[in-house]
């Protein structure tokens, strides 16, 4: 069968891209909280009791190529108007991932207080008047190492139940995904059928979205059904789709965003990127980059992505101080006229030292 063929193609990638890799030695993760051997390799399981904001792994992954970064995230807002307003101006604080350890990161001007919305994601409190005209810079520096990671996918090891919390959040409908849309659940219908293995699930619902979308950057953010009636997107469209897709047939699915180092450095990034992730028993939270196999290989980023990409957030739908962004967020009076320029700069992408 076709979805046999896939997933033994990309069971094939996970062994030896890793292995043949020519940066470093592959090695498995190994962090400060709670490891357990289970033969020859360790599973790692998250002290933090907080599911819904935690990278909970109970399998191993490769994670290879390490690369200390240093990106410089700006955010530019201009009153273009004759009037003095109040804005409130929420960031997104870059967390720490599985694939991603934050060293230290500098705000500039010191936020004035920090809060995180219902996904657990953080966010730098900005509260400050723009007189007329005037313009002010909001930033902040970070220091990271970041990986390419990859994980050990097989059907068979998708076992065990979905956490109630999780699956209640991460299955649940919102305005950009309309699970219930006629569209939405024929497609699931069509594609899953009687399929019950949430992993083989996901990768038929994979294929489906690259085979009827191709990428568009034509802005603007459509819900899922439209998207799909449209035939294209942008890489956040694309996530928009799967994941209602996913969570129609009952797969908790959520995003992350943040910026892609598409040049050398120093490298100015004012696009930005979306990816999914999915939640598999037995596994955790799985990164599929279906942008990134539309233009590669067709599942080379299902399950994996490279340390080229480095998260700003990530969330599970709409937020009360990001809304569906993924770097910025700006509370402005109705009648007020603003523009923003946000950008990401890369200032050093280079080989990690021990």
């Amino acid at each position: 069968m076709k979805w046999k063929r896939c997933v033994t193609i990309f069971i094939i990638l996970y062994l030896i891209v890793p292995l043949t890799s020519p940066h470093t030695n592959v090695f498995f993760f190994q962090q400060k909280n709670e490891e357990i051997k289970k033969g020859d390799v360790y599973a790692i399981y998250s002290n933090d009791n907080q599911s819904q904001g935690q990278e909970k792994i109970s399998f191993p992954f490769f994670r290879w190529g390490a690369r200390d970064v240093i990106i410089e995230y700006r955010e530019e807002v201009t009153n273009k108007g004759d009037k003095t307003i109040n804005i409130t101006t929420y960031l997104a604080v870059p967390p720490p991932l599985a694939n991603q350890e934050i060293k230290d990161i500098k705000y500039d001007p010191e936020p004035d207080e920090f809060k995180k919305d219902r996904w657990g994601q953080e966010v730098a409190c900005y509260y400050y008047t723009l007189d007329a005209k005037e313009t002010v810079t909001l930033s902040w520096t970070v220091e990271a190492r970041i990986y390419n990671i990859r994980y050990i996918l097989l059907p068979s090891l998708v076992k065990g139940e979905i956490p109630e919390d999780i699956y209640n959040a991460y299955t649940a409908d919102d305005e950009k995904y309309k699970i219930y849309h006629p569209l939405i659940q024929s497609i699931v219908r069509q594609v899953v059928a009687n399929e019950t293995n949430i992993l083989i699930k996901a990768v038929k619902l994979h294929d489906y979205v690259i085979a009827h979308l191709d990428y568009a950057l034509a802005g603007g953010w459509d819900d899922a059904p439209t998207i799909l009636e449209r035939g294209n997107g942008s890489c956040s469209e694309y996530c928009f789709a799967y994941i209602a897709l996913c969570r129609a047939a009952g797969i908790p699915a959520r995003y992350k965003g943040g910026t892609y180092l598409a040049e050398r450095v120093p490298h100015v990034d004012d696009i930005f990127h979306r990816m999914v992730q999915i939640y598999l028993p037995g596994y955790g939270w799985i990164p599929v980059d279906m942008t990134f196999d539309e233009w590669i290989f067709h599942h080379y980023a299902f399950g994996a992505h490279t340390s080229k990409f480095f998260a700003f957030m990530r969330g599970g739908g709409s937020s009360k101080y990001l809304n569906w962004t993924y770097n910025s967020h700006h509370i402005i009076p109705e009648e007020a006229n603003i523009t923003t320029n946000s950008s990401a700069t890369w200032h050093q992408w280079s080989h990690a030292r021990p």
